[in-house]
């Protein structure tokens, strides 16, 4: 498997090589076609995402987006997989703007620029996790205090901290210099903000997508208007299905008078299936989050086999969390 992504990711490169060298001959050959101004701005266009692709080839990820509706737990699932709490989970809405985790051994923050921003910007080192959670929480709690008024691009940061999924390379099987991030995306609704959608599909449509639904919110009321509301989403976002894993989160909070589970769960993958029109049933993980959440960050972020970094104190709060 890994021989195989490795002669994949070289194939890939030498393809784009040899594109990148056709165009140039061609526009050698031809200066004065390539002078039509229509022409001109195609090439340009093509220029840049040419230069893009070759950089991600250079430093390729495996680059994980999530999705969700309002309270089904999307960033607490962020928190979970990457063994630590940076992406905010205060009760209410957070998650409005895009915040990316990549892989870093050194703990580092950057907060976009960007026209008149209400929140700070910049870069910040040396933080700790709860530094970096508080200061994220505060950029979000800053756009939705300021979009009250007008509207605002969301917030773009980055944090680069050790991810868990990249510290134990054994969770994931992925080829050594292949990096790892994660990018936590507004609720549905927010994703199509007609102010943010050109952002947001830029991560989009490049990563891998978990898509997730509150058990809560899938009663027949909430469930039709759910997946319509995904299927706008899709469209707007120019997202791949194929590349998506739905995951129906706080399964905990099923009553004992609910229908099965693995009744529920076949329901929704049908519905699903017919909604955004696959050509098979998609998956459809059930989670308890919140759970997972406080058993990884209780071992923290480092690698399972090897000694936990979390204080032996911190470890039993999470641990006494769970009960």
């Amino acid at each position: 498997m890994l021989l195989s992504i490795e002669s994949k990711l070289n194939h890939t490169c030498n393809l784009l090589n040899q594109l990148g060298n056709a165009v140039s001959s061609l526009v050698n050959l031809s200066p004065d076609i390539f002078g039509d101004p229509s022409i001109e701005s195609c090439l340009e266009e093509f220029v840049n995402v040419y230069q893009e692709a070759v950089q991600r080839l250079e430093n390729p990820s495996f680059r994980i987006a999530t999705i969700g509706t309002t309270f089904s737990g999307k960033s607490t699932i962020v928190n979970a997989l990457i063994g630590r709490r940076i992406a905010p989970i205060e009760a209410g809405e957070m998650s409005g703007g895009v915040l990316t985790l990549k892989h870093s051994l050194e703990h580092r923050l950057a907060i976009a620029q960007a026209a008149s921003s209400a929140w700070d910007t910049g870069e910040w080192t040396g933080l700790n996790d709860e530094d970096l959670y508080h200061r994220v929480c505060t950029v979000m709690h800053s756009y939705h205090d300021a979009r009250k008024k007008r509207e605002y691009v969301a917030p773009q940061v980055a944090a680069y901290i050790p991810l868990l999924p990249a510290c134990d390379p054994f969770l994931l099987g992925l080829p050594e210099g292949i990096g790892v991030e994660l990018i936590d995306l507004p609720k549905l609704k927010s994703v199509q903000d007609r102010t943010n959608l050109v952002t947001i599909q830029k991560q989009v449509n490049k990563a891998f997508s978990l898509v997730s639904l509150g058990y809560m919110q899938v009663d027949d009321d909430h469930r039709k208007r759910l997946l319509e509301e995904l299927k706008k989403v899709v469209q707007y976002l120019q997202g791949r299905t194929d590349s998506m894993i739905f995951i129906l989160n706080r399964v905990d909070q099923r009553g004992a008078d609910d229908l099965p589970l693995s009744l529920r769960i076949d329901k929704l993958k049908a519905e699903i299936k017919e909604v955004l029109s696959l050509q098979e049933l998609p998956d459809v993980l059930p989670f308890n989050a919140r759970f997972l959440y406080y058993a990884q960050c209780a071992w923290g972020a480092g690698a399972l086999n090897k000694p936990s970094t979390v204080t032996q104190q911190t470890r039993l709060n999470f641990l006494m969390a769970m009960f």
